[in-house]
């Protein structure tokens, strides 16, 4: 079943799709030199044992370079966060990625990503503590060209953690300015 805030959230990314998909027709894809990519996004935890899964929030910051028109290479931070009752989580990973593009002229990618995981647990009065591990990031997003050098980026993640207590899991679906 999913959460109000993730209907909300698919909806906001479909009209901007829709807002945009006609500037994107207009506006050739063209990549090449420094990208950055900042966005937030719905995301959602859980682990292989877990019953059920935790809405948060998610926040993905990359940057990198291109390496021809279909293929760019870098570094990624991708996060899962919620804080509630004096408790604070966050999962995330830091990545060496890859974006691969099918298409030299087309916005649709493909991310794929290894790295360092962490934990970070926070409890009022109670103290905090950390754990790390290692990560893996696939991806995809779609680069909507809206400047010579700018798209709003559509992007759904899945990263997978590996810790020595267990493991944990998060998707992010959200939007990202890229700026090319």
């Amino acid at each position: 079943m999913s959460s109000p805030r993730m209907r909300t959230t698919t909806g906001v990314l479909c009209l901007m799709f829709l807002l945009t998909a006609n500037l994107a027709a207009q506006r050739p894809q063209t990549r090449e030199g420094f990208w950055f990519k900042g966005g937030l996004a719905a995301a959602s935890l859980g682990c292989n044992d877990c019953d059920e899964r935790v809405s948060g929030t998610g926040v993905v910051i990359a940057l990198g370079g291109t390496l021809s028109p279909t293929v760019q290479l870098g570094a990624t931070v991708n996060n899962w966060y919620k804080s509630e009752g004096g408790a604070t989580l966050n999962v995330g990973i830091l990545a060496a990625n890859i974006r691969l593009y099918p298409s030299a002229t087309g916005g649709f990618y493909f991310n794929g990503g290894l790295g360092i995981a962490s934990i970070d647990a926070e409890i009022s009065g109670l103290g905090s503590g950390r754990e790390t591990g290692t990560g893996l990031l696939v991806g995809l997003g779609y680069d909507i060209r809206v400047g010579r050098m700018l798209s709003l980026t559509p992007f759904a993640n899945l990263i997978a953690t590996r810790y020595d207590d267990g493991d944990l899991n998060f998707g992010q679906l959200g939007l990202a300015i890229t700026v090319h």
